[in-house]
């Protein structure tokens, strides 16, 4: 994802896509609640996304791994559990950075719009 603007205009796009088909009326309000969605969305997915990179679930995905190996009647012996990847090291590092940007763009959108909103 070379072009962060194309594809912050593809979201706008996708916001007035849905705003078109959903909304029982085409006012700003409507509108607004069809971008906090999208925004949400991304805001989600990022956030998500920068707390597995970071770690967290790696101890305890280790943890139930080792468990389930050491536990297990039928044990598999080609299973490498111990050489499997990490939730951290699933992540890619630009992902979240993707995410969080593009919900934060967002985000600024819909206080912007909620700003000429409430002062009209």
């Amino acid at each position: 994802m070379k072009n962060k603007w194309f594809i912050f205009c593809l979201n706008i796009a996708i916001v007035t896509i849905l705003f078109i088909t959903l909304a029982p009326a085409y006012d700003l309000f409507h509108y607004i609640n069809q971008l906090f969605y999208i925004a949400y969305f991304y805001i989600f997915v990022g956030i998500i996304m920068w707390v597995i990179r970071g770690g967290f679930f790696d101890g305890i995905t280790y943890g139930f791994r080792r468990f389930t190996n050491r536990m297990s009647k039928q044990r598999d012996y080609l299973d490498d559990w111990e050489e499997k990847p990490l939730p951290s090291q699933t992540v890619h590092k630009t992902l979240p950075r993707f995410f969080l940007f593009h919900g934060t763009l967002l985000g600024v959108s819909l206080l912007a719009l909620l700003f000429l909103y409430y002062s009209t």
